[in-house]
Formats: C-alpha cells, structure tokens, sequence
C-alpha cells in the first residue's frame, strides 16, 4: 500500500482501534442500511448497494495497475468521494473474482468510514497538501501492510461477514457455535495433494500452508454464502476463534 499523501510527513498519524471499535463502525454502516432497506436477516451483504444508498460514495473501474503502477487492487479519493476498483477486479469480466471484488470495495470503503477525517475537514475540504489528481490512498497488494491497511482489511471483514451473521452461519455447518480444532478438520476434509508451490491471485509464487489450504476448503460454502474469498472467510473465522490449533 502507497499513501499519495505522506501522513507522517505532514504530523499526522493514523490512530489506533480497537476490533470492538472496528467492527462497531461496520455495524453502524449495517444499522443504517437495514433502517433504509429492512432487516438483514441472511447473506450475502449487498456492499454495491451500501456503497451508493447508505454512504456518499460513487464507485467504478480503471486500469489502475496501469494509471498508478504496480499491483493496485482499488483507489479512493476523499473530497470526491469516489472509489475505483482496478479492472482486474471487475466481476463482469472475471465472475470467479467476484468475493476479491467485494472485499476491495469493503476495503475503500473503510478507508471512507474510518479515515476520511485524517484528509477532510468537516466541511468536505482537503486539509492535506497533496495532488488533486491523484487518489488520497492507493491499496497494492503488498505483504507489508501499515496500520490504515490492517485497519481498513478487518472492518472489510467485519462489513462483508458480521459476526452475528457468521456464527449462525458456522452452526448451521458445524452443528455447534464452538470452534473446530485441526485434527478434526483432517476427518472431514479431503485429504490435499502435496504441492511444492502455488501462484496467487497477483501472479506472483508462494509457498503453500497446508493448514490454510485445509480451513479454506472446509469453509468453502461458507464463502460462497457470503459472496467472499475462501481466503477472506477463513481469516474472518480466525478472527472470531472458530479454527483452532
């Protein structure tokens, strides 16, 4: 992740939350759109719709890979209060990277929830020297992830798989609210072929956690309820205990 906007340069530093804080603010985006729409009672969380009816925001797609260099997933500019999400990304082009997609647009619009304050004042005006040009944040795909892009992927989780539709959820899989310990997910998982190395959504070679592999195939349908990744529902059910060593 880039900030075209240096904070620190300027004095200014993002503030930690707490996953409390964090998810209270997915929740409240949540509240207001069950009191425009009704209640959400199941799955999948309807982010286009949030994005555009419950918050300000516009959204669309670019080449960002190619406008900004680099592996760009999604761009956010504050004062305009539009996002864009790279073209690799698009749903109607790739329906296979449609949880992806979900996730980055929860991931800008995070950014919009969480940290437009660091960039706006509370009349809408930029309060920060930078290029009007340029998006106020640049999401990459980068092993190296700054607190504004930790904050912004766990309140993406939490917007996309709120815990109190996730755990009925994992009952209704499960038989059980409790967790499911390793050793156990060896009986019910097939077993996984051996592979020496895999190649992620970015192009680039990683080496395989068969751990990982295992709990992202287990929740598979879990994911596929929640219009996510099996990647992004296997962290979320970390996040909340349900996997355990």
């Amino acid at each position: 992740m880039t900030m075209v906007v240096d904070l620190l340069a300027q004095g200014i530093e993002v503030p930690p939350l707490s996953s409390r804080q964090i998810a209270a603010e997915a929740d409240a985006v949540l509240a207001e759109y069950a009191k425009r729409f009704g209640p959400i009672t199941k799955p999948p969380i309807e982010i286009e719709d949030v994005t555009t009816s419950v918050l300000p925001l516009t959204f669309g797609f670019s080449d960002l890979q190619s406008q900004l260099g680099g592996r760009v997933h999604g761009a956010i500019w504050f004062s305009r209060r539009h996002i864009l999400i790279d073209d690799t990304l698009n749903p109607d082009r790739f329906p296979d990277l449609l949880g992806r997609y979900h996730f980055t647009l929860g991931h800008e619009i995070a950014h919009w929830q969480l940290h437009r304050f660091l960039f706006l004042d509370d009349n809408g005006h930029a309060v920060l020297y930078g290029d009007d040009e340029m998006p106020d944040v640049i999401c990459r795909k980068d092993h190296t992830r700054p607190l504004i892009e930790r904050q912004a992927d766990e309140f993406a989780g939490c917007l996309l798989m709120p815990e109190w539709l996730l755990r009925p959820a994992w009952r209704m899989l499960t038989g059980s609210n409790a967790p499911i310990c390793d050793c156990r997910l060896r009986e019910l998982v097939p077993a996984i072929e051996p592979i020496r190395f895999l190649i992620d959504a970015d192009g680039i070679e990683v080496q395989p956690d068969p751990i990982r592999l295992m709990r992202e195939m287990f929740c598979e349908s879990l994911a596929d309820q929640f219009a996510v990744s099996d990647e992004a529902m296997r962290i979320q059910l970390e996040y909340l205990g349900l996997f355990a060593e």
